[in-house]
């Protein structure tokens, strides 16, 4: 069960970054105008970020495997339609679907693993495993994307999804049974699903502007700011609210959701920039571009199930800490870059920001969701990966802003790369401080309601043949 969920979770991060190694061949293939091939990205991140809350109360209120099995056809049918187009507004619509259903399906996978494994040791490794696949989805998705642009053409960075999603759903069916019963007589909250998915979407959007020139960055952040302030106060008023304010009164979903903000939003810049800097200043192509972010998916896919371990002995917090603070010392080491660097000298500062971004990843999950009742899980689980999702976007454009130059030559793109490397490493530096001060100090925070103890054995859902 776990192991098809994981496989889930990598193909939906996998999606984020296996594009943008192919983006160059695909404005060439499909005629693409130069700002308008950042749409192939953006679509999907919009749909994604937009409709994650809605994806995580659907999951809560219908039953999660059918939501799952539903999303995952979605997904698999957009992946397919995208490897198939031959206009460029298709492809961006395509990429709209694949976003939908990623944003349904996220939600469903971590509230089942959450609800299927008892609060404490059991749930914290399930949860490592689910961090580790994450993690390395997005950091592989470099490296599989160049290696199927450069060997099989741009098409296959989508079609490549078909195949895996149809092996998930058809090991879904046989080992995920029913593991909550639909809500009756819940009312759907559709004030609050407008106005968080265009709210999320309007800021998302309005970050990926921030680099151009003119008001309309401004204007996009601002009127989603205040649509979802309105969403606030319409949860205030609603009889069945999408997300139920309560939940944010937990010290430990509150902060780290916002330390979830801050460090995915540098790791998605810093590898963005990274691969862009190793293609047009190092002149690397996209095979050996992607070929280098392979160590950093390998010890993310190592180390998340050691930093859940270590967790359950030392606690989640100086764990989160000590991620966010090896994360900062590993962007640091990356300063070192320059046009005529060899791997040798980045191999470092990939490793250690791979370390610490697979111990922050595990225990942020752990504790974004801890103490949280089962039927608000899949609320819990859109919460952090809405707030992963608007904090990459808003790393992406804050430390591209940074790394502008007026000119475009390879010392001041060193200089650029070099100035946003050094705010990246701030800021995970300043997150280290805002879990380090901001959690409790409990391992175990106390839940919202009664619910199982830690010792309480798994909850796993009986398969077709009995307990699996």
């Amino acid at each position: 069960m776990l192991a098809v969920l994981c496989f889930a979770q990598l193909i939906l991060l996998l999606d984020f970054s296996i594009v943008n190694v192919a983006l160059p061949r695909i404005q060439s293939g499909l005629g693409f105008s130069a700002n308008g091939v950042q749409w192939v990205v953006s679509a999907y991140a919009l749909a994604y970020g937009g409709l994650l809350l809605l994806g995580g109360r659907l999951s809560d209120i219908l039953e999660r495997r059918l939501v799952l099995q539903g999303a995952l056809a979605l997904f698999g049918l957009s992946s397919l339609l995208a490897g198939l187009v031959q206009e460029p507004a298709l492809l961006v619509a395509a990429r709209v679907l694949q976003g939908a259903g990623a944003a349904l399906a996220a939600p469903a996978i971590l509230s089942l693993i959450t609800t299927g494994f008892a609060e404490g040791a059991q749930r914290n490794r399930a949860l490592g495993w689910f961090s580790a696949a994450s993690a390395a989805g997005f950091a592989l998705g470099v490296l599989l994307g160049g290696v199927l642009t450069q060997t099989a053409g741009w098409r296959s960075v989508f079609f490549v999804n078909v195949p895996i999603v149809a092996a998930i759903m058809v090991g879904g069916r046989r080992l995920l049974a029913p593991s909550n019963t639909p809500s009756a007589g819940r009312r759907y909250d559709l004030p609050g699903a407008v106005l968080s998915t265009s709210g999320s979407a309007m800021v998302i959007y309005g970050l990926s502007q921030v680099s151009r020139p003119g008001p309309a960055a401004a204007w996009w952040i601002g009127a989603g700011t205040l649509a979802l302030g309105a969403f606030v106060l319409a949860e205030k008023r609603a009889q069945d609210p999408l997300v139920p304010l309560s939940i944010l009164r937990l010290r430990t979903v509150s902060v780290a959701n916002a330390a979830s903000v801050l460090v995915p939003g540098v790791i998605g810049a810093v590898v963005l920039q990274l691969s862009l800097y190793l293609q047009q200043v190092q002149g690397r192509s996209a095979l050996t571009t992607g070929l280098a972010f392979l160590p950093l998916g390998a010890i993310v896919f190592l180390a998340g199930p050691l930093a859940a371990v270590l967790s359950g002995r030392i606690g989640a917090k100086p764990v989160c800490a000590a991620g966010a603070l090896l994360v900062s010392l590993g962007v640091a080491l990356l300063i070192r870059t320059s046009a005529h660097t060899g791997y040798p000298s980045l191999l470092p500062g990939l490793l250690v920001t791979g370390a610490g971004f697979a111990a922050f990843f595990a225990t942020a999950a752990i504790t974004a969701t801890q103490g949280i009742p089962d039927g608000q899980q899949g609320l819990a689980g859109a919460l952090l990966n809405t707030a992963q999702q608007i904090g990459t976007a808003l790393g992406i454009a804050v430390l591209l802003t940074v790394a502008a130059t007026g000119s475009d030559t390879t010392a001041t793109r060193t200089t650029g790369l070099h100035r946003a490397l050094l705010c990246g490493a701030a800021v995970a530096l300043a997150t280290a401080l805002l879990v380090a001060l901001g959690l409790p100090k409990a391992a175990t925070p106390q839940p919202l309601t009664a619910g199982p103890s830690p010792q309480t054995p798994a909850r796993l859902p009986a398969g077709p043949s009995g307990p699996s």
